[in-house]
C-alpha cells in the first residue's frame, strides 16, 4: 500500500515539474499601481498614466479607474526586461512619477510604489459630493457596506452593526459568516484588533465610529512579496473607521443599573496617530457576558446562555507601524475573570435497539475562571523579504464546586440512583513562538519557518460518587476519589520551500517540513474511601502522609504515558494564474510515526507508522459570476491512548474499554460556491459542500438493562457523510433601493452510523440515522429616510430524523419565528428601537416541546450635549416569556433541560463619549 502511494506521489511530481520545460521568448507582464492625493492619501479619479522607458519612450498608457472604491487604480503592460518610468497627470495637480525594474521574464505582475500628486493651487473652490446612502456595493468577490446606511440604536456596538449587514451572520462565539463563508480575520483599519479574539472589537467598538465594512479575499505575505497571486489569501472583514476617529483620541464610557440586581460598566479608549495605535478597554457585567436586549430579530429562546455569569475583563494593546501598512511591532494583553452559577435539570433518552435508556439529572455548579493572555508580534514587509514573528503566553486557572443527583431507568423501572459531589482546581500555562521568513530572488522565492509550542496543565479533583442499585443485584458502590493529573506537551515544527516561477503565470513550489510532538501525561487515581480512621463522606481532604495516600492508589484506573510523534512531509505545490482566476494543486506526502510508552497495571506500548498521500486542489475563476472549487483529502492515525487494551471502571456507571484494532481515518471534502455581482443592491451566492469519512471514530455502547451500566469502546465505522447547501439572495424591490429583501436558505443532510445495543441482545449493533435540517431566513427591510426603518423578519427550521433501527420513532418537526423590528425617531429627539417576535415549535411528540413564546425587547435613547452624553433605557423580555427550558434532538437521542437564567429586567444606562482630533494645519 505504501509503495503505491509513493509511486503516485512521484508520478504526480514528475507531471508537475515537466511544466518547467515550457519556455517562451516574450510575455505580457502586468503593471498595477495607484495614484493618490498627497494630502488625503485617497485614490483620485480622472488620472492619465503613461508607461515609459528610461529614455522617455512611451510604450503604454491609459486612464486610471474612477469608481468609488477603486479610484486611482491603473493597469499597464510591459514586454521586455528593463527599467521603466510611470508618469501620472491630472488637471490641477503637478505631474507625479515612479519607477520600477523588470528583472526577469518569469516575473508575472509588478506593483510599483504609489504615485502621490500635489495640487498646483489651493484657490480652486472645493466640490463636495453628497453620497447617496447605498447599503452595499459588490465588485466581483468584494462586498463594501456603507455603515451610515443602517439605522442603529444609539449606543450600538460593532456586533449589532454586523448583524444588520445583508448576508451576514454573527454567532454567540463571535464567529462571522458572510453569505455562508467564514470570516477568517476581523480587521480594523486593515489591522488585527486584538488578534485571536474578535469579540473584543465586536462588543467594545462603537458603531458610530465605523465608516465602511469591506469583505474580501486579502492576499497573503507570499502574494505581496511575489507581486502575484500565490493562493495564500484569506477571507477577511475590514472595518474602516471614519476620518475623525482614525486619528486622535476616542473614549467611550458606559454604566448602567437594572432591576433584579443587573449591572453593566464598560470603558474604551483608543489613541490613533500616523505611526501607532494604543487601545484600552474594560468591561464588567452580570448579564451573561454579551446577553442584552437583542433588537435585530436574531434572538431565539432556545439560545439563551444558561446559568448566571458575571464577567470582569480588561485589555491593553499597542501597535507601532514601521514605515508601511504590513510592518509593525505590537503587544496585546488581556485579563478576564468569570464567575458562573449553573443550575440544571435534564431528562435524556438514548435510542437503543432492543430498548431505550433514560437518565434524569439535577445539578448545581459554581465555576470560577481567570485567564491572562499576551500576544507580542514583530512583522516586517519589504520589497525583497518578509519576516513574521509571534510570541504568545497564556495562563488559565479554573476552580469549581458541584453536586448532582441522577437516576437511570429503562422503559419499565428505575435501575439506579447516583449522588455526586465534586471540587476541582486546574492551572494551564502555554508558551508558543512562530517565526516565518521569505526572500524574493528575482522571480523566485525562498521560504522557511520555525514554530514551537509548550503547554503544561495540572489538574486536581476530589469526587464523591455514591451509586445505589434498586434491584439489589449489585451492592451499593460508594467512592471517594482524588484524581491528580499532569500533562506536558512540546511541539516543534520547521520547514522550507522554494518557489520557482516556470513562467509568469506558472509557479512550482517544492517543499519539506518536519513536525515533532512530545506528550507526557500522568493520571493518578486514589480511593480515599479505603483509608482507615477518616470520614469517607468528606472530600477535598488528603491524608497527612504520602505513605497513607500511596496505600489507596488505584493501579487499575491510573495510568502514565509518554508519546512521541515524528512527521516528515514532502510536497509539490503548483500555482497557475490565468486571465480570470487561478488554480492551486498541492501534492503532499506525509510519513507519520507515533510511538507511545503506556503504563496501566503493567506496560502496554503502542506504535504506528503510515504514509499518507493527501492531494488538494483550489480553483477560483470568473468575474461577474465568481466560482470556487475546493477538493481536499486528509488522513490521520487514531489516538494511541484509545488503542491500548484496557478497562477503566473509575466511573461505575460508564465503563470505558480500549480497542487496539482501529483503522486509519480518511476524510474527503468537496466544496463548490458561486457568487454574482448584481450591482449596488443585489447579491446572489450559492454553496454546496460534501464530506465523507472512512473509518470514522464511533463509540460502541452496550447498555445493561439490569443495572443501567453503559460500556463504551472506540470503533471504526464506515458510512458517515454529510451534505450542506447554502443559498443567499439580497435584492432591491424598488428602484431607489430603500426596500430590500434578504433571503438565506440552508440545507444540511447528515448520515450517521453508530454502534449501540442492549447487553445480550441478538440484534445487529450497527445502526444508521439520517438527519435532515432545512433553515430559511427572510428579512424585508424598508428605510425611507434616516428617521425611520422597519424590518419584517421570519425564520423557519424543519427537522426530519429517520432511522430503520427497531423501536426508533422518527421525528418530523420544526420551529419558526415571525417578528417586526422598528427604529423610529420620536419628538424631543427620542429614539425608539423595538423588536416583537413570536417563536413557536411544532410537531414534536412530547407535548411540552410544542411551545409558543412572545418575546418583546425595547430601548429608548436620548442624546445630550451634541451626542456627548447618551441616556438609554432598555427592557429585556418585557412580557416575561423567554423560556429557560431547552429541548434538543439529535441522531442518538433526545434531551430536555431546564437551566437557571437571567430574569427579565429593565436597565437605565448613561454613556459618555468624546473624541479629540489633531488640529488641522
Amino acid at each position: 500500500m505504501n509503495k503505491n502511494i509513493i509511486k503516485r506521489f512521484i508520478l504526480f511530481s514528475i507531471l508537475i515539474l515537466s511544466f518547467s520545460k515550457i519556455q517562451a521568448k516574450t510575455y505580457n507582464h502586468v503593471v498595477q499601481g495607484r495614484v493618490v492625493d498627497n494630502m488625503t492619501g485617497l485614490g483620485m479619479p480622472s488620472i492619465f498614466v503613461k508607461l515609459m522607458t528610461e529614455d522617455s519612450m512611451i510604450i503604454d498608457s491609459g486612464w486610471a479607474r474612477s469608481g468609488e472604491m477603486d479610484a486611482g487604480l491603473y493597469q499597464l503592460m510591459v514586454h521586455k526586461v528593463g527599467r521603466y518610468i510611470i508618469k501620472a497627470e491630472c488637471k490641477g495637480y503637478n505631474a507625479g512619477y515612479t519607477e520600477f525594474n523588470l528583472r526577469s521574464n518569469r516575473q508575472s505582475t509588478l506593483f510599483p510604489s504609489k504615485i502621490y500628486l500635489t495640487k498646483i493651487s489651493n484657490d480652486l473652490p472645493e466640490v463636495v459630493a453628497k453620497a447617496t446612502k447605498v447599503k452595499m456595493i459588490m465588485q466581483g468577490d468584494t462586498i463594501i457596506y456603507n455603515a451610515d446606511a443602517f439605522n442603529l440604536a444609539e449606543g450600538s456596538m460593532l456586533d449589532e452593526l454586523i448583524t444588520h449587514l445583508p448576508g451576514a451572520k454573527l454567532n454567540k462565539n463571535g464567529q462571522i459568516f458572510v453569505n455562508g463563508k467564514y470570516i477568517q480575520s476581523l480587521l480594523v483599519n486593515g489591522k488585527d484588533f486584538f488578534s485571536g479574539n474578535p469579540k473584543i472589537a465586536l462588543e467594545n467598538l462603537p458603531a458610530y465610529t465605523v465608516s465602511r465594512i469591506k469583505v474580501y479575499h486579502k492576499e497573503g505575505a507570499m502574494s505581496r512579496l511575489r507581486s502575484k497571486n500565490m493562493g495564500d489569501d484569506s477571507y477577511v472583514m475590514n472595518v474602516s473607521l471614519k476620518k475623525e476617529y482614525s486619528k486622535g483620541y476616542i473614549e467611550n464610557l458606559e454604566t448602567g443599573l437594572g432591576t433584579k440586581n443587573r449591572y453593566r460598566a464598560k470603558a474604551l479608549g483608543i489613541l490613533f496617530t500616523d505611526v501607532d495605535r494604543t487601545l484600552f478597554y474594560a468591561n464588567m457585567n452580570n448579564l451573561n457576558d454579551n446577553q442584552h436586549a437583542e433588537l435585530n430579530g436574531e434572538w431565539k429562546p432556545q439560545d439563551v446562555p444558561y446559568g448566571l455569569l458575571t464577567t470582569k475583563e480588561a485589555g491593553l494593546s499597542y501597535i507601532h507601524f514601521l514605515g508601511n501598512e504590513e510592518s509593525w511591532v505590537a503587544s496585546e494583553n488581556t485579563f478576564m475573570h468569570t464567575d458562573g452559577d449553573n443550575q440544571s435539570t435534564s431528562n435524556s433518552q438514548t435510542f437503543l435497539p432492543g430498548g431505550d435508556s433514560f437518565v434524569h439529572r439535577q445539578s448545581d455548579n459554581i465555576v470560577k475562571t481567570t485567564t491572562w493572555n499576551s500576544k507580542n508580534s514583530f512583522y516586517l514587509q519589504k520589497k525583497k523579504y518578509n519576516i513574521a514573528n509571534d510570541l504568545m503566553l497564556k495562563y488559565i486557572h479554573n476552580h469549581g464546586l458541584g453536586q448532582s443527583t441522577a437516576s437511570t431507568s429503562d422503559s419499565m423501572s428505575v435501575l439506579n440512583h447516583v449522588m455526586e459531589g465534586t471540587t476541582l482546581n486546574s492551572h494551564d500555562f502555554s508558551l508558543s513562538f512562530k517565526n516565518e521568513n521569505a526572500i524574493d530572488i528575482i522571480a523566485d522565492m525562498l521560504c522557511w519557518n520555525i514554530h514551537f509550542n509548550y503547554n503544561r496543565n495540572t489538574y486536581d479533583e476530589f469526587n464523591v460518587n455514591d451509586v445505589q442499585y434498586t434491584n439489589n443485584t449489585y451492592p451499593r458502590d460508594f467512592r471517594n476519589n482524588y484524581i491528580n493529573k499532569l500533562n506536558q506537551q512540546f511541539e516543534f515544527n520547521t520547514g522550507a520551500s522554494y518557489d520557482y516561477a516556470v513562467t509568469p503565470s506558472l509557479d512550482v513550489n517544492p517543499g519539506y517540513s518536519y513536525f515533532y510532538n512530545n506528550n507526557k501525561a500522568d493520571n493518578l487515581l486514589y480511593r480515599l474511601d479505603k483509608l482507615d480512621g477518616i470520614d469517607s463522606t468528606r472530600y477535598s481532604i488528603l491524608p497527612s502522609t504520602a505513605e497513607a495516600l500511596a496505600s489507596v492508589f488505584d493501579k487499575l484506573n491510573s495510568y502514565r504515558y509518554h508519546e512521541y510523534q515524528n512527521e516528515h512531509k514532502f510536497m509539490i505545490r503548483t500555482v497557475y494564474n490565468f486571465k480570470k482566476g487561478y488554480i492551486v494543486v498541492n501534492l503532499p506526502l506525509r510519513l507519520v510515526h507515533k510511538n507511545m510508552y503506556y503504563e496501566r497495571n503493567g506496560r502496554h506500548d503502542v506504535s504506528r507508522e503510515h504514509f499518507f498521500f493527501e492531494p488538494n486542489l483550489n480553483l477560483r475563476y470568473g468575474k461577474k459570476w465568481l466560482k470556487e472549487i475546493a477538493i481536499k483529502m486528509t488522513s490521520m492515525i487514531p489516538d494511541l491512548t484509545t488503542m491500548v487494551d484496557y478497562r477503566d471502571n473509575s466511573n461505575p456507571l460508564y465503563i470505558i474499554l480500549g480497542n487496539p484494532y482501529q483503522n486509519m481515518q480518511h476524510d474527503y471534502d468537496l466544496n463548490y460556491s458561486v457568487s454574482h455581482e448584481g450591482g449596488s443592491h443585489d447579491i446572489i451566492s450559492y454553496h454546496i459542500g460534501f464530506h465523507l469519512t472512512d473509518n470514522d471514530l464511533a463509540y460502541s455502547t452496550i447498555f445493561n438493562a439490569q443495572t443501567g451500566i453503559s460500556t463504551v469502546q472506540p470503533v471504526s465505522v464506515d458510512g458517515n457523510w454529510k451534505v450542506n447547501v447554502d443559498m443567499n439572495q439580497m435584492h432591491a424591490i424598488n428602484q431607489s433601493g430603500n426596500l430590500t429583501i434578504d433571503n438565506q436558505t440552508t440545507l444540511n443532510i447528515e448520515h450517521n452510523v453508530d454502534m449501540a445495543t442492549v447487553e445480550n441482545s441478538t440484534e445487529s449493533q450497527r445502526s444508521t440515522v439520517t438527519n435532515v435540517h432545512v433553515n430559511d431566513i427572510v428579512k424585508l427591510n424598508y428605510r425611507p429616510n434616516d428617521q425611520f426603518e422597519c424590518s419584517l423578519h421570519a425564520e423557519g427550521n424543519y427537522y426530519l430524523i429517520h432511522s430503520c433501527r427497531a423501536n426508533f420513532s422518527n421525528i418530523n418537526a420544526g420551529d419558526y419565528h415571525i417578528g417586526i423590528n422598528t427604529q423610529l425617531l420620536l419628538p424631543w429627539k427620542l429614539q425608539l428601537t423595538t423588536d416583537f417576535t413570536m417563536f413557536a415549535r411544532r410537531g414534536y411528540q412530547q407535548r411540552e416541546m410544542n411551545t409558543t413564546d412572545w418575546i418583546w425587547n425595547a430601548q429608548f435613547t436620548r442624546s445630550l450635549f451634541r451626542g456627548k452624553i447618551l441616556v438609554k433605557l432598555q427592557g429585556f423580555d418585557i412580557l416575561h416569556q423567554l423560556s429557560s427550558t431547552q429541548y434538543a434532538v439529535n441522531a442518538q437521542g433526545r434531551t430536555e433541560s431546564w437551566y437557571n437564567s437571567i430574569p427579565r429586567y429593565l436597565m437605565l444606562s448613561l454613556a459618555w463619549r468624546f473624541n479629540i482630533n489633531p488640529k488641522k494645519k
